[in-house]
Parts: structure tokens; sequence; C-alpha cells
């Protein structure tokens, strides 16, 4: 992959009078970079965009390179790949099944580029849950005097992919509930009222009726007494 990357470029700059061919060879030198970075976001949401970015942070005559990145596809699926050196150079993307290539190169006769420099950003959508580790596995640099120089060791970085959250809530079921009686109020139940009505009409009755037979001997006895005197009057005559 990488040597159709490089040859995407150097067909590039053979159409457009790349400054390679007319370089002093006294001077050729292979370009640096400093220590390439990936960076990537640490945590996103299902259906997310993820950029990857890598970068040069000292970069000096680099005139043209090629960057490979591996990632699973199965989480993460990838979109687009760009540099911001846009209005003097020329971009080539190349994607495989978990690896993307990028090619960049100046044209004609611009300088190579020096400094911190963005060499590309890759786009990527988050699929479903899971971590994916982009690594940068391949990278060739190669300066205007066509030197090259190759990525020492693959750079990496991790994303960790959360399922994205139902927005719609879960209905709650409701249950009624029984009121808690108040302690404080003080009332008689309905049966307990009829208990009470009925024993107290029974005592009532108990009591009338003892009254009765109580004035009832008390009359008889009254009638016996006026019996007597009656009595007693007539044997005197």
């Amino acid at each position: 992959m990488r040597t159709r990357a490089l040859a995407a470029a150097a067909t590039a700059l053979a159409l457009f009078g790349g400054s390679i061919a007319l370089a002093p060879a006294a001077n050729a030198a292979p370009p640096e970079t400093g220590a390439i970075t990936l960076d990537a976001p640490a945590t996103v949401d299902a259906g997310d965009t993820v950029e990857v970015v890598a970068e040069a942070p000292a970069a000096t005559d680099l005139y043209a390179y090629t960057l490979t990145v591996d990632f699973d596809p199965a989480v993460v699926e990838f979109d687009s790949a760009a540099t911001s050196h846009t209005t003097d150079g020329y971009d080539a993307v190349s994607e495989d099944t978990g690896s993307v290539e990028f090619t960049h190169t100046r044209l004609g006769t611009s300088p190579g580029l020096t400094g911190e420099t963005t060499l590309v950003t890759f786009t990527f959508t988050a699929q479903g849950a899971g971590t994916v580790e982009f690594a940068l596995s391949e990278a060739t640099f190669v300066s205007s005097t066509d030197e090259t120089l190759d990525l020492a060791a693959a750079v990496t970085a991790s994303t960790e992919v959360t399922a994205a959250v139902d927005p719609t809530p879960t209905p709650t079921s409701t249950a009624t509930t029984e009121p808690t009686p108040d302690p404080t109020e003080t009332g008689t139940p309905a049966d307990e009222e009829t208990d009470s009505a009925t024993g107290d009409l029974a005592n009532t009755g108990s009591d009338a009726s003892v009254w009765t037979i109580v004035a009832a001997f008390a009359a008889a006895l009254a009638a016996f007494g006026v019996v007597l005197v009656l009595r007693r009057r007539a044997v005197n005559r």
C-alpha cells in the first residue's frame, strides 16, 4: 500500500514539475519530523464523529509523506482524511478494510513544510460500543531532494465508544396506596356503635323490669294494708 501511495506522489510531482529533479545533489538530506504524535478523543458515544490527528512537532524540509492508520471497522467507520496544506499540495486517500492510507505532496517549487505541522486529520464515525485502537503503523517522509525517512515505531491512540443512551424515559407504574389513618382522630366504628347501642338498650330494659316488679310489689302491699284496715273496722262495729 505504501509503495502505491509513493508512486502516486511521484506521479503528481512529475505532472506538476516538482523541485526534486532540480535540487542540487550536494544538498541532499532526509527530512526531519520530530516525534510523530497521534491524537484521538478518550471517549465518545456511538454515532459521534471521531477525529484522529497526526502531527509532526518539528518538521524540516518535509515535501511529501504517506501515512497508514489501522483501526477496528467493527467499532468505527472511516469517513474522510484531509490536511490543512491544500492550497499548494496534492492529497490522495486509499481505504482498505481496517486501514486507511493518506498521501500528501507539495507541488512544483513549493518549499517543504517546516516547524510544527498537522500532517492529516482522519475522520471516523463511531458505530458501536467498544474500545478502538488507532495505530499509525507505517509512514514515509520525503524531502525536497527526494531523500526519505521512515517511521521508527508505530504510534497509537485509543478511543472508548459507549452505547448511545435512549432518550425516551421508561414509564413507571403508579400504585394506589391506602391512606394512613391519623392517630389523633378519634371515632367509633359503625359496628362498635351498634354493639354499644344494643348493650345500652339491653341494660335499660333490665333496669325497667326490676323497677316494674318493685312497683307491683309495693302496690300489692298497699292493697293488703287497705284490706286489713277494712276488716278491723267491720269487727269494731
